[in-house]
């Protein structure tokens, strides 16, 4: 990713998220928060894009290139936002009173928070371009509510980042999530990072994706896309790690965690869904 400019990604995945909310076979799992907070975020970030997928010829032709890249890609993304979702009320029931979202993207979860949870501590963590969009988008009714911090933690450790941080509390049973971000860490950084977030807090869970690796020995989606390969290449976002699913436990045990629950996307989906979505990426719950 560029040093001056926003993810790729994170507007794409925002981009879909405002087409599924807009179309009648899927807006009911978009709730109406994470599409109001989310169709401010692309404006803000990207005005002609959040115009455009409220024409229905721009979502005809962005699903027909869907079909040929990466076919069930914008439903994945949705479930798994619904995935995560559902695990964070489950951590928020059993005590949890901290939220750290690090690589937070365009995502919209603190938003959501904010409005629901009046006790919760709210802190993003992301790339300063991103945050700088988002902290415009958020207006000062979400401001006192999220701690956004502007940061590269290829730059920075994340005991270094929260350390500046005053309103975090180490002494709070928190919740650390990582979407769609370990894919572009190698395992050596994704270990560093699971040992700092365990000494970060005295009470740690962590919410993650992570990204199967496929027959020819790179992480990726199923069925993969070559011209989508190339361009996350070109634009700077190779995935670069990744592990197969009954390794995932023993990963996290080495370095502190224990794996709780570990779901594909489409366990979300709902039966009278029209489309399956993508394979090859997995949400996983764990606790230290």
């Amino acid at each position: 990713m560029k040093t001056n400019q926003a993810s790729n990604t994170a507007l794409i995945v925002a981009a879909g998220v405002q087409m599924l909310a807009r179309d009648p076979d899927y807006r009911a799992m978009v709730p109406d928060s994470m599409a109001a907070h989310g169709q401010r975020l692309l404006r803000a970030s990207h005005p002609r894009l959040s115009s455009l997928v409220t024409r229905h010829w721009f979502r005809t032709l962005a699903y027909a290139a869907e079909k040929i890249t990466l076919p069930g890609i914008l439903l994945h993304y949705v479930l798994r936002k619904k995935v995560i979702r559902d695990y964070v009320a489950q951590s928020i029931a059993a005590g949890t009173r901290q939220i750290v979202l690090i690589g937070a993207g365009y995502d919209t979860l603190c938003m959501e928070l904010a409005e629901q949870q009046a006790g919760l501590k709210l802190i993003e963590i992301d790339h300063p371009a991103t945050q700088a969009v988002k902290r415009a988008a958020a207006g000062t009714s979400h401001a006192n509510r999220i701690h956004c911090i502007a940061a590269e933690l290829g730059k920075q450790s994340l005991a270094e980042v929260l350390g500046s941080c005053k309103d975090f509390d180490a002494n709070l049973k928190t919740v650390f999530i990582a979407e769609g971000l370990l894919m572009y860490l190698t395992v050596s950084d994704i270990a560093t990072l699971l040992k700092q977030m365990k000494m970060a807090a005295h009470d740690a869970s962590l919410i993650f994706t992570w990204m199967e690796i496929q027959a020819n020995g790179q992480p990726n989606f199923r069925p993969a896309s070559k011209l989508i390969d190339f361009f996350l290449k070109k634009k700077a976002e190779p995935f670069l790690s990744g592990m197969a699913q009954d390794q995932v436990a023993i990963f996290l045990q080495q370095h502190g965690f224990n794996l709780k629950d570990l779901k594909e996307s489409i366990a979300a989906a709902q039966q009278a869904s029209q489309s399956k979505p993508i394979a090859g990426e997995y949400i996983c719950l764990a606790h230290s």
